[in-house]
């Protein structure tokens, strides 16, 4: 049996839909789908029925000026890279009306005001910060007080890399922006990934989502987060126990964070790279 993903069920509906990737004409109508999925209907094929229907599982792309659009284009652009390091903060809001949405941009806006704040749909946000980041513990409070004042809920994702693909970090977080339950709680991705890992029955699903992360991990690497993860992440015993330098475990630990983007020293990366390396061991 063959099983469609979400655009291949849009497009059997809609034969003239085009996905984001391939197309980003002003002359469409952009739509995003609960799972991350973006794509566009010529704006003049939709009657107004057909458009109440759309919206009830989809929700209309901010329609905004060249330089959002540029960012919203490279979430779905698989060839642009940061050289330098970077956050992604996704959010996702609920219950929010336009005027309510206006305040809660503005305010992000003055807490922020480096960061690129990329409007997806009136219930997406994106957060992108690069080289200096907030505090998390600051922006949560933050949230958690236009929340409150602004009645509505507000779902937060994280991912700090060095570098690497915006678009690539942007899609596990639509992926798993549904575990995110919590309203003003700010998770990070890997705490997410992990949970998601757990609770996902498809072994070949879990084998998929964890197969590029592995593919840059040889055999030595392997070697080594074992003995890290058996030692409780304790990096002196680590090296005593491997008959290697501290300093030399360290810098091998920051590059292998440089390569993956996961820091083993870390409570919640250190618990999904344990993880995954038991699913691939069990293969």
């Amino acid at each position: 049996m063959i099983v469609l993903n979400t655009f291949d069920r849009i497009k059997s509906i809609f034969p003239t839909a085009v996905h984001r990737s391939k197309d980003a004409s002003s002359d469409l109508d952009w739509f995003e789908t609960q799972d991350g999925t973006v794509f566009g209907i010529p704006t003049l094929e939709l009657s107004e029925r057909e458009q109440k229907l759309l919206r009830m599982w989809a929700t209309p792309i901010v329609q905004s000026d060249p330089h959002q659009r540029k960012w919203q284009e490279r979430f779905q652009d698989d060839a642009f890279r940061f050289n330098h390091s970077f956050r992604l903060i996704s959010l996702s809001l609920q219950e929010v009306e336009e005027e309510t949405f206006e305040s809660f941009i503005s305010i992000i806006r003055d807490f922020m005001p480096h960061a690129e704040i990329v409007l997806i749909t009136q219930k997406h946000i994106e957060l992108i910060e690069q080289g200096s980041f907030i505090d998390l513990h600051e922006f949560e409070d933050v949230l958690r007080a236009i929340a409150s004042d602004c009645f509505i809920e507000a779902y937060a994702v994280y991912s700090e890399r060095p570098q690497g693909s915006l678009s690539q970090v942007y899609r596990q977080h639509q992926l798993l922006m549904p575990y995110a339950r919590l309203s003003t709680k700010t998770y990070p991705a890997s705490q997410l990934l992990y949970h998601y890992l757990l609770q996902e029955q498809d072994f070949k699903e879990r084998m998929h989502r964890t197969a590029p992360l592995m593919k840059m991990l040889d055999l030595s690497t392997i070697e080594l987060l074992e003995s890290l993860f058996s030692h409780s992440l304790n990096v002196s015993h680590t090296a005593k126990a491997l008959f290697m330098h501290r300093n030399t475990l360290n810098y091998r630990l920051d590059r292998l964070f440089e390569t993956t983007g996961y820091d083993a020293r870390k409570f919640y990366d250190a618990s999904l790279l344990q993880l995954m390396v038991t699913l691939h061991k069990s293969d």
